[in-house]
């Protein structure tokens, strides 16, 4: 699928002269102060194509913060983009198995190791697109020192949660730590189970030792920009991608997952999309009520994502719905990225 033609590009660069925005000048002064932009927001808010145009105009490749999209064979229902279609690498997709249990720590790492190697010390301006606003933070922020994990406790903890409810144990994390599980997925066992287990250790909230946005200094000098709408037409957009999301064929993608043995991984049980029909396909609910609650967990994905999002003041919101055409909305994140670069904030 085309994001924007050779012409649309000349145009908006066009626009941007015109608002004496120099893009090469731009791109220098980015480079020079080895700024990193991100492009963040909820889900269905065209963060993805937002992002392609961005790398083409900045001449640079995108990473991408999503914490499913760094699992192979998750393609249609964490809507992959294929970015090599438009002449630009995308980082942190596809590198590990649905049975690996990426953490953020371990994101981070990568992360810092890629916008070292394949941005700063090539010139290029690091692109980190996506909604997943704990990776996010991990990557830009860092995360403060928190216990280790305890085999013993975990274990426990483990076998406990396999012979009850996980959604008993999300209920015990929402007494602890109300303000974790806001962030997290019920399903998510293993992050329900990390928060316990250090609850467990350090008799704290699993919050209280991560770092917040606001009082700690970036490991990155970022400029953020969130991208959001009116919730109807936000709501809308959901249902279109999900209906189109079976259309592509989620069903099959999921089948070949289970025959691959990932079934009971933790990237399937808590991803939207890949949960529900996992469901479906055991026969414990139709396909027409699968899509319904695929469209239902999408919308609480995307409440949530605002949630976490509405709590940094650093974002630069952008109302992608007050836009009836890609080059005013571009012109206007570039305004905000110069405005930064000028004022010295991010």
């Amino acid at each position: 699928m085309e994001i924007i033609k050779n012409s649309g590009l000349k145009s908006i660069k066009t626009r941007l002269k015109n608002n004496h925005i120099g893009l090469n000048e731009l791109i220098g002064k980015l480079t020079d102060l080895k700024k990193v932009i991100v492009i963040c927001g909820p889900t269905c808010t065209g963060k993805s194509k937002v992002g392609i145009i961005m790398a083409k105009l900045l001449g640079t490749d995108i990473i991408s913060v999503d914490s499913m999209q760094v699992y192979k064979g998750m393609d249609i229902g964490t809507d992959k983009y294929n970015t090599e279609n438009h002449g630009i690498k995308q980082f942190m997709t596809d590198i590990f198995e649905p049975d690996h249990n990426l953490s953020v720590i371990e994101f981070r790492e990568i992360c810092n190791d890629i916008i070292d190697k394949n941005f700063f010390k090539k010139g290029k301006i690091p692109l980190l697109v996506g909604g997943s606003g704990l990776y996010i933070k991990g990557v830009i922020n860092g995360m403060d020192m928190v216990p280790g994990e305890n085999n013993e406790v975990r274990k426990r903890l483990e076998e406990e949660i396999k012979s009850n409810d996980i959604k008993k144990y999300y209920l015990k994390l929402k007494k602890i730590d109300p303000e974790y599980a806001k962030k997290i997925s019920e399903n998510d066992r293993r992050r329900i189970i990390r928060a316990l287990e250090v609850h467990e250790i350090s008799g704290l909230p699993f919050s209280s030792l991560q770092n917040t946005w606001k009082n700690k200094k970036s490991a990155y000098d970022a400029i953020f920009i969130g991208l959001k709408m009116e919730r109807e037409r936000l709501y809308k957009n959901i249902e279109k991608r999900v209906e189109a999301m079976f259309e592509k064929g989620l069903v099959s993608e999921v089948k070949r997952l289970v025959e691959k043995g990932y079934e009971n991984c933790n990237s399937i049980l808590q991803a939207v999309g890949y949960k529900e029909v996992l469901k479906y396909l055991k026969g414990e609910i139709t396909l027409d009520s699968c899509t319904t609650e695929v469209k239902k967990n999408t919308r609480r994905l995307a409440k949530k994502q605002m949630t976490w999002f509405n709590s940094e003041p650093k974002i630069n919101w952008i109302r992608v719905d007050n836009y009836d055409n890609i080059f005013n909305l571009t012109g206007d994140i570039f305004k905000i990225i110069q405005t930064s670069i000028k004022s010295g904030k991010n």
